[in-house]
């Protein structure tokens, strides 16, 4: 990917987390990045592209910054599911709770309206459902998890947890929520930790 089309991506993405896909202009993004029209159309055909690199580029700063940080092999697989929610709570920490998830944003902004935007989110919360069972699985395997634990559903139930409350946080801007939530979820998962291992909620 060349330089100028990330580079548009990135300011695209910016614009669009603060005020939305829908009353985001192709103007606009142009004024903000000082990229020429020519230049955009180059590299996108139309908005609705570009809004599909959009999703894509939120979705790689999100596996960089945190499920690749967190979903380590050195670590076992109960701690990494702890650093998973630590560098989430970290980054909203930082912050202040504003701005929310760009890819929960802008999903609810547009699955509703746009089955290809919906189809992309699906793909994108689908492949982060398969990043959180595998470490669930890992987990699993090393004997830190109950043999009967769904997880698949748990790992579901993880995402939307995650979703809601940072939902919940930018609306009160209030971080001591995304606190007691996770906390509240850290304990939910220990539900399903064999009696073999040790505690650290």
């Amino acid at each position: 990917m060349s330089g100028t089309k990330e580079y548009i991506i990135e300011v695209a993405s910016r614009v669009v987390h603060l005020r939305g896909f829908n009353h985001t202009s192709i103007g606009e993004i142009l004024k903000e990045s000082g990229v020429g029209k020519g230049n955009f159309y180059y590299y996108f055909r139309s908005k609705e592209e570009l809004g599909y690199a959009i999703i894509e580029n939120n979705f790689k700063r999100f596996s960089e910054e945190v499920t690749e940080k967190a979903f380590r092999d050195d670590r076992d697989a109960v701690a990494q599911l702890d650093d998973f929610l630590n560098i989430l709570l970290d980054m909203h920490r930082t912050r202040n709770c504003a701005g929310g998830c760009r890819l929960g944003n802008m999903a609810m902004e547009m699955s509703d309206i746009h089955e290809g935007f919906r189809k992309k989110f699906q793909e994108v919360f689908d492949d982060l459902g398969i990043q959180v069972t595998n470490a669930l699985r890992k987990a699993q395997a090393d004997g830190q998890l109950a043999d009967h634990v769904d997880l698949p559903a748990l790992a579901q139930f993880i995402i939307a947890s995650v979703e809601g409350a940072i939902l919940l946080a930018k609306v009160r801007k209030d971080i001591s929520i995304l606190e007691r939530c996770f906390e509240e979820l850290k304990k939910h998962i220990w539900i399903y930790v064999n009696s073999s291992t040790p505690l650290r909620v």
